[in-house]
């Protein structure tokens, strides 16, 4: 069964098969990261990468809830709840009405992306700041902060794309990390990314799969999550299974399973008490608030990509892609005459011994050197909660 909701008969339009045919000659022939190959026009999306980190807080009640519970495994808990919250807005919301994945922008070194969310249920206010930190290789830096409940997200991310022929699909390695930190409460929790697989291709309906593993490890907890998707034969688009333990100990604390799209459920391993985890199809996501563009600064996403955006909503993608590239023109003459660019809101810290002390006590068996041997973090300038 498929809790998707997706059909797999999707075809390409007419109008576009020969483009999206070229657009596959080209990614059989490719070596390298695909990160620098252009993607046909109708599969270009009309936001920026560096805009996902809205998804963070598309409940932020659940953010909010992390620093609730007395006790140090239920905050645990909360954690990895909201954590799996952030995955559908992240990697299934933005499809169009054909249910084809589309490619964003590729933000330029500097730009910006700024919100805010209303207090909900009680939460309090959620305000979020996100920067493209690096341009070659693409990395945007995120920080989500709720002053009222005590909690902060900080973390980056950038992707290592290649193309596999024989699978028809994109592997994607996600580099980078997140950092939780609570006002009230001493320990920390390092999320590590799961790698993606982009499907579909060859019908014309690009989707995107969470697989591998992601960690959820604080001071004291360790949560593996384990992400599979649909089978040849059997099984369900975007499921998890996430277990809570103690460090060092192979006791089973707590167990969620399900689909990181739809339902899931949480087993108290100690009880065999079974509760509703996440019921995300039947849950109402958050707005953000974003100032209005006359308040925008020339860096913000919104402002930046506007008329490119306008035109890709038109269905003008020749305008499209010459605005694109305009941009983009501008961006490389900027560095080739030497220009600087100051970041605005994090700072690279060298050997940060928060990630490093935490990342120390994750099994070696989940840690990939590719994605982390990384021994420093994007850190917010005016990071809070910091002991």
């Amino acid at each position: 069964m498929d809790n998707s909701g997706e059909k797999d008969d999707i075809q390409v339009p007419e109008s576009k098969k020969n483009e999206f045919s070229g657009f596959l000659k080209t990614l059989s022939t490719f070596t390298g990261d695909i990160y620098s190959l252009t993607c046909p026009s109708f599969l270009l999306s009309g936001v920026s990468t560096l805009e996902y980190g809205q998804y963070w807080a598309d409940y932020p009640e659940y953010f909010a809830a992390i620093s609730q519970p007395a006790d140090e495994l239920e905050r645990a808990v909360a954690v990895l709840r909201w954590y799996i919250s952030t995955l559908y807005g992240s990697f299934a919301s933005r499809k169009d009405k054909d249910k084809i994945e589309k490619k964003p922008f590729n933000p330029i070194l500097g730009e910006q992306f700024l919100a805010r969310w209303e207090d909900r249920n009680g939460s309090g206010e959620t305000i979020l700041s996100s920067e493209q930190v690096s341009h070659h290789p693409p990395i945007s830096a995120v920080y989500l902060e709720n002053q009222k409940a005590g909690v902060s997200a900080n973390g980056h991310t950038g992707q290592k794309s290649s193309f596999k022929a024989t699978a028809a699909r994109i592997d994607v390695i996600q580099v980078g990390h997140v950092i939780v930190r609570m006002r009230d409460h001493p320990e920390k929790y390092l999320i590590t990314l799961p790698s993606l697989q982009i499907l579909g291709l060859w019908r014309g309906a690009p989707y995107v799969e969470l697989s591998g593993t992601s960690v959820i490890q604080s001071n004291n907890y360790n949560i593996l999550i384990e992400f599979s998707g649909k089978g040849w034969l059997s099984g369900d688009k975007h499921t998890f299974n996430g277990v809570v333990r103690k460090n060092g100990s192979k006791e089973q604390l707590y167990v969620a399973t399900g689909t990181w799209s739809g339902k899931s459920n949480l087993e108290n391993c100690r009880t065999n008490e079974k509760t509703i985890f996440l019921d995300i199809q039947s849950s109402q996501r958050a707005v953000p608030i974003i100032a209005p563009e006359e308040d925008q600064n020339a860096l913000e996403s919104r402002k930046l990509w506007k008329y490119v955006s306008q035109a890709i909503d038109s269905g003008d993608f020749a305008t499209a892609s010459k605005l694109k590239g305009e941009i983009e023109q501008r961006q490389r003459d900027k560095v080739k005459n030497g220009e600087e660019t100051i970041l605005q809101y994090f700072d690279w810290v060298e050997d940060d011994q928060v990630f490093l002390n935490l990342n120390n006590l994750i099994n070696n068996k989940y840690q990939i050197e590719e994605k982390y041997r990384e021994k420093g973090s994007w850190v917010f300038k005016k990071l809070s909660f910091e002991q």
